[in-house]
C-alpha cells in the first residue's frame, strides 16, 4: 500500500533509510566493542575472549559494573547516536517538505562502514591470528607427558600455592616505578629461592589460563573452539572442565592429599569451581561463602573480598587441614591487584596511583600470612609456592601501562620455600614447567622430570625431544596450533 502524502509533501522514512540506520548502528556497535575491549584488556587472544564469555546474567564477567558499562558503551550509545542522526534527518526533510533522492549508492557508505568496523573488531579480538593458527597441523600431543608420579616419600610434604593476581618481577624495578612496589613480598621471603625467568606461555595471560598452565601443564583452549567436541556453554555453566586432562589436584588426590581452594572472587567466575571440583579439590571457598558469613561490605569490591580478609579466612581453612593430620594442598588466589584496583580500609595511604597502593596492600597481607606460617611451624613440613598468575594486562585504561610496555623484559614473580634445599637448574622456563617443578619439590618423582608440556627446573633433566627444546618461534606456533585431537580427549569426560 502506498504511503499517505503528508501535509508537507513528505511521505515518511523510506525502507532504505531504516536499513541504513541498522547498518550504521551495527557498525558503531562493532567499533565501540573493539574500543571497549582494547581499553580495558589491551592485546587479547580470541581464545581469551571466548573463554571469558559473559553468561548466566553477567556472573561470568565477575564484575557487574563492567557488564553495565559494556552495555551502555557498546549498545545504548551506538543506538542513540544513529537514531538521533536518522530522526534528525527525517525531521529536517519533513519540515522542508522534500524527499531524498533515491540513489543506488545510498547504502554504500553504511555498508562500507560495517565492513571496516567488522575488520577492526576481528583484529582487536585476534581472529586473524587464530584463523592462521587453525591451519597449523602440528599438535602438542607429540610432546605431552601425562602427569604421573613414580615415587612417593614416606612422609609427604604439604603444599601451599599462593597465586598473586597480575604480579610480575617488573614491579620490583625502582628505575621504572621510582621504588620497589613488591618490597613487602621481598622482606617476607628473604632467603627464599627466587626464579627470575618464569615466562607467561604463548596464548596465556588471564587467571584461568595461568591456573591451567601451571597445574595441568597445557595451554587453555576453549571447549567452544575445539573441533569434534559437543559443547553447550563455556564458563560457569559447563558440566565439566577439561575432565580428560590430568592436573595437579588429580595427581595429589591420588597420592593421598586433601585439596582445598580459597579465593576472594566468585568461584564460578571463569568456571573455577567446575575446574577445581573436576580435578580433585573437595573444599572450594570464595566470595559467595564469605558474603553468606557476613563479610563486612567495606572489605568487598566489585571483584571480591580484600586480600587482608582472604588470608584471615585462609588461616581458618589451613587450621582445619592441619587438624586432619593428612597431607594437604591449599591453593589461594589473591585479588587486590586486579584492575581497577580497590583500596580497602585495612590498607590506605596517600599514593596517587591506586595500583601502587594495591600492590603494597596485597604484599602486606601475603607477608602477614607467611609470618603466620613461620610462627605456627607450618613451614617446617610444607612447600610454599608463591607466584603470579599471569603478567599484568596493559589495556588503555590500565595503570602502569606505559611503564610495563616499555620494560626491557617482563617475567612472572616466582619464589618457593621448602624444608629441603632447593636449587634451580635451568635459566629459562614458562608456566607449563611449574607443574613438574611443584611435584619434584614435594618429593613426588616424575619420569625424567616431565609432566604435561613442562620439564622441572629443579634438578637437571634432559630436554631433548621435549617442547621446551624447540626454537622459540616453533614453540610459539605449536602452542597456538589447535591440537584438536588431544583437546577432544581433554574436554570429553
Amino acid at each position: 500500500m502506498a504511503q499517505k502524502q503528508t501535509g508537507t509533501g513528505y511521505r515518511g522514512p523510506r525502507p532504505r533509510t531504516l536499513v541504513s540506520w541498522l547498518l550504521s548502528t551495527i557498525a558503531l556497535f562493532l567499533v565501540a566493542l573493539a574500543g571497549w575491549i582494547r581499553f580495558h584488556f589491551g592485546a587479547v587472544s580470541f581464545e581469551q575472549i571466548v573463554s571469558n564469555l559473559p553468561i548466566s546474567n553477567g556472573e561470568g564477567v565477575g564484575n557487574n559494573d563492567l557488564l553495565v558499562e559494556a552495555i551502555v558503551v557498546c549498545i545504548v550509545v551506538p543506538v542513540s547516536v544513529t537514531t538521533l542522526v536518522t530522526v534528525g534527518r527525517w525531521w529536517w526533510r519533513r519540515t522542508r517538505g522534500t524527499q531524498a533522492r533515491v540513489r543506488r549508492r545510498y547504502l554504500v557508505a553504511p555498508t562500507l562502514a560495517l565492513i571496516v568496523a567488522l575488520g577492526v573488531l576481528l583484529t582487536v579480538a585476534g581472529v586473524p591470528q587464530y584463523a592462521g593458527a587453525m591451519l597449523d597441523p602440528r599438535s602438542i600431543a607429540d610432546y605431552y607427558e601425562t602427569p604421573a608420579v613414580t615415587s612417593v616419600p614416606t612422609k609427604p610434604r604439604n603444599l601451599i600455592t599462593i597465586y598473586l593476581e597480575s604480579t610480575e618481577n617488573t614491579y620490583r624495578d625502582a628505575s621504572i616505578f621510582g621504588e620497589n612496589l613488591l618490597a613487602n613480598l621481598d622482606a617476607a621471603t628473604v632467603g627464599w629461592p627466587s626464579y627470575e625467568s618464569l615466562h607467561q606461555y604463548p596464548t596465556g595471560g588471564w587467571t584461568m589460563a595461568g591456573v591451567v598452565g601451571t597445574q595441568c601443564g597445557i595451554p587453555l583452549k576453549s571447549k567452544l573452539l575445539t573441533i569434534g567436541v559437543n559443547s553447550n556453554v563455556q564458563g560457569e555453566q559447563m558440566d565439566s572442565y577439561l575432565p580428560g586432562a590430568t592436573c595437579l589436584g588429580d595427581v595429589l588426590a591420588g597420592a593421598g592429599y586433601t585439596n582445598a581452594f580459597v579465593g576472594g572472587a566468585n568461584v564460578r567466575f571463569g568456571g573455577k569451581d567446575t575446574y577445581l571440583s573436576d580435578h580433585g579439590y573437595t573444599s572450594i571457598e570464595g566470595r559467595e561463602r564469605w558474603e553468606a558469613r557476613g563479610e563486612d561490605p567495606a572489605n568487598i569490591s566489585i571483584w571480591g573480598i580484600s586480600d587482608a580478609s582472604l588470608f584471615s579466612h585462609a588461616r581458618d581453612t589451613l587450621t582445619r587441614l592441619r587438624e586432619a593430620d593428612e597431607p594437604y594442598n591449599l591453593t589461594i588466589l589473591t585479588l587486590d591487584n586486579h584492575e581497577p584496583a580497590a583500596i580497602y580500609p585495612s590498607c590506605t595511604d596517600d599514593e596517587a596511583v591506586p595500583m601502587a597502593t594495591a600492590l603494597r596492600c596485597s604484599g602486606k597481607a601475603v607477608a602477614g600470612f607467611l609470618a603466620y606460617l613461620g610462627a605456627t611451624g607450618v613451614l617446617d613440613d610444607t612447600v610454599v609456592v608463591l607466584m603470579g598468575d599471569h603478567l599484568k594486562n596493559t589495556g588503555d585504561s590500565d595503570q602502569f601501562r606505559a611503564e610495563l610496555e616499555n620494560a626491557p623484559e617482563r617475567t612472572i614473580f616466582f619464589r618457593v620455600h621448602s624444608p629441603d634445599p632447593v636449587a634451580f637448574a635451568r635459566e629459562d622456563a614458562d608456566q607449563f614447567s611449574v607443574l613438574p617443578t611443584t611435584l619434584e619439590l614435594l618429593g613426588l618423582g616424575t619420569a625424567d622430570g616431565r609432566a604435561g608440556l613442562g620439564v622441572s627446573f629443579v634438578g637437571k633433566h634432559d630436554l631433548t625431544g621435549t617442547a621446551v627444546d624447540l626454537p622459540a618461534s616453533d614453540y610459539e606456533s605449536l602452542m597456538k596450533a589447535p591440537s584438536s585431537k588431544i583437546y577432544q580427549l581433554f574436554w570429553q569426560s
